[in-house]
């Protein structure tokens, strides 16, 4: 355990990549080492009625609470073990480390566009570039070992009865609500080469991108992002990454038509275009707009103790259907225009396909039938900057309300008054058997709160 002011508390909360979360004061730092450890400090924050969070991956938001006991999982149970057409991770492990240990034999499984993702994604959901083809991270886990709030440790399949049935049910969707994910293992893939299209143009091209996305196969996702590159120093831009996971030519050639009928919608030519192929994940390029010259984007990077001052970041994700149309697009290029920061964005990350395949009600994770989750992102340095990028955040999702038909619970966040009703847009209809769990699981909220 590592108390308040020592060095490896410090350290531990350097290492977390959201810099608010980061500034956080939990009550300590608890490194286990394996399952039995983490049982060992749930028994006792339940006898206290102390609240637990869990760092996985580091990305969440949410993975540190000012006087909480923070479980850092990353230090000891960031491993991977391939076998066969199965890989089993610990708890702390990135989707880095995953595909480390199976891309050697051409296997890989659906995971979101950052490397640094952990268990706390790949269990709520996981959305990249391979949903529309395989559907979500959490689509293809196949066994888990959880620690309840009591302590005890079950190990849980799509065989397990029981009460254990429905915790199966609620891992997939809303695991920190239930327990810690101590190891998980996923199914699978053999992958070939993924073909990437890329292009930087207008804003105007947006509504175009809204009619022609969800008209493709599922064999291929059409991505974007509004936001500023060097490349246009003085206008927002739409970033287009069309993948095709199929090697057919055919399916190629009509990626490439979608992608430059999107091109030719906008009034002027395009500022960048290029098609490079890759092995998913770790082959292909950051999912960012090229800087000047066509160098590319810095890859996002965990920070490290002794990096300094931090700047902040505050950020939501919707799920839209597929509705959004050229109301919407001026709207949206209205509110990236009005960013407090030239390094504020908003994602498109293309949906639909595979991901309605299952039924909402199947896992605990609510959204199935988006054509796009919609993460927005305010990023900004200087502390005058705090209230107006919080405020642009709010008011853009006010422009995405009419087309909006979910949230996506990785984004939650319980310190703020809007908690609740985005908790409940984002488990819908599978929030009373949540609740219904939970109150039998953790009376005391020991784990993140769910509404009442």
């Amino acid at each position: 355990m590592h108390a308040p002011g020592t060095d490896a508390y410090e350290d531990a909360l350097a290492r977390i990549f959201f810099p608010e979360a980061a500034r956080r004061r939990p009550a300590c730092v608890v490194v286990p080492r394996s399952a039995k450890d983490v049982a060992t400090v749930l028994r006792a924050a339940t006898a206290a009625g102390t609240r637990v969070t869990v760092r996985g991956g580091g990305l969440g938001s949410d993975c540190v609470a000012d006087g909480a006991v923070m479980l850092d999982l990353s230090q000891h149970l960031d491993e991977a073990r391939p076998a066969a057409d199965r890989v089993t991770v610990g708890g702390g492990a990135t989707m880095a480390t995953l595909h480390r240990a199976v891309a050697p034999a051409g296997r890989a499984v659906p995971v979101g566009v950052v490397g640094h993702t952990g268990l706390g994604m790949a269990t709520r959901g996981g959305i990249g570039h391979l949903t529309r083809s395989r559907g979500l991270t959490l689509d293809h886990l196949v066994g888990a070992e959880l620690v309840l709030p009591s302590g005890d440790i079950v190990r849980l399949t799509e065989r397990s009865t029981g009460e254990e049935t429905e915790l199966w049910w609620a891992v997939r969707g809303a695991a920190p609500h239930v327990g810690v994910v101590t190891s998980a293992t996923f199914r699978t893939h053999g992958t070939g080469p993924v073909r990437v299209d890329r292009a930087v143009v207008g804003t105007d091209a947006l509504a175009t991108y809204f009619r022609v996305a969800p008209e493709l196969p599922r064999d291929t996702s059409m991505s974007a992002v509004l936001g500023y590159t060097s490349l246009s120093p003085d206008e927002p831009v739409l970033f287009l990454c069309t993948v095709c996971a199929s090697g057919d030519d055919s399916a190629v050639g009509r990626a490439r038509a979608a992608a430059s009928a999107v091109v030719a919608a906008s009034g002027s030519s395009p500022l960048h275009r290029s098609e490079t192929s890759g092995r998913y994940p770790a082959g292909l390029p950051e999912f960012a707009p090229p800087a000047a010259g066509g160098r590319e984007p810095a890859p996002l990077r965990m920070p490290r103790p002794g990096d300094g001052p931090r700047g902040s970041f505050f950020g939501k994700a919707v799920f839209t259907g597929p509705t959004l149309d050229a109301t919407a697009a001026d709207a949206l290029a209205e509110r990236i225009r009005a960013a407090p920061t030239r390094a504020c964005r908003i994602d498109f990350q293309h949906t639909g396909g595979a991901l309605a395949d299952v039924a909402d009600t199947a896992t605990a994770f609510w959204g199935r039938t988006a054509q796009w989750s919609i993460p927005l992102n305010a990023i900004w340095d200087d502390a005058a900057d705090d209230e107006a990028s919080r405020a642009w955040v709010r008011d853009t999702l006010r422009a995405l309300a009419a087309h909006t038909v979910g949230v996506y619970s990785v984004e939650l966040r319980p310190d703020l008054p809007e908690y609740e009703a985005e908790a409940r847009a984002a488990y819908g209809g599978n929030l009373p058997r949540l609740q219904a769990l939970r109150h039998r699981l953790d009376p005391t909220g020991v784990l993140a709160p769910l509404p009442r």
